[in-house]
């Protein structure tokens, strides 16, 4: 998770205790309702340690972004390590990144949320955008490994990452919509031996 680099122990519970309290507000106030006051409420700690962890709210919430990024995509390199077969790393991968977007609604939901607001919000738009190709990077690292391997590609490697990551997020927000269904399943299934055909 991210969290300033000079801290303490103790001081490094309290700024990802301040991170969780900021994703729990982004979850249910949105963004405009996550002030720094009622992040600090929902942690249990005085606005001026918010502050004092993270200087600002913009930097706060650059912090967040970086820390839900890593939860989607840390865990990944691991989870297809020593895979070689295009269909076992495509649904390994996709369901490392499916558990983590479903276990925790309200981290899909912040995620969502601080896109929407890097649209119109300068002071977000670096930080979004970096934890996109954040990634992306990822979907080109595993193309990379697949393509050295052998494995070809049906369509050019950028277009497969925005494929990827747009196939991603509107299957995501099918979920936020509508929970688990046969329709959602189904197109997941879809989804995923669609890109099993491409990267063949």
């Amino acid at each position: 998770m991210s969290t300033p680099a000079h801290l303490t122990a103790k001081g490094d519970a309290r700024a990802r205790l301040i991170i969780e309290a900021t994703l729990r507000c982004l979850a249910t106030d949105g963004y405009a309702g996550a002030s720094i006051q009622r992040i600090a409420d929902e942690a249990g700690i005085p606005k001026r340690s918010v502050l004092y962890y993270y200087g600002s709210r913009d930097q706060l919430f650059s912090h967040v972004v970086s820390a839900i990024v890593a939860r989607l995509v840390d865990r990944i390199p691991a989870a297809v390590a020593g895979l070689e077969a295009a269909p076992a790393i495509v649904d390994v991968a996709f369901h490392a990144i499916w558990d983590v977007l479903t276990r925790d609604r309200g981290l899909m939901i912040a995620w969502f949320g601080l896109q929407t607001e890097a649209i119109t919000n300068p002071a977000l738009q670096p930080v979004v955008a970096a934890a996109t190709q954040r990634l992306r990077g990822l979907f080109a690292q595993l193309i990379t490994e697949h393509q050295a391997r052998g494995g070809a590609l049906r369509i050019p490697s950028a277009t497969l990452q925005t494929l990827l990551l747009a196939g991603i997020q509107g299957l995501a927000l099918e979920w936020l919509a509508r929970g688990t269904t046969p329709d959602l399943e189904n197109a997941i299934g879809e989804f995923q031996a669609w890109v099993v055909h491409v990267a063949t």
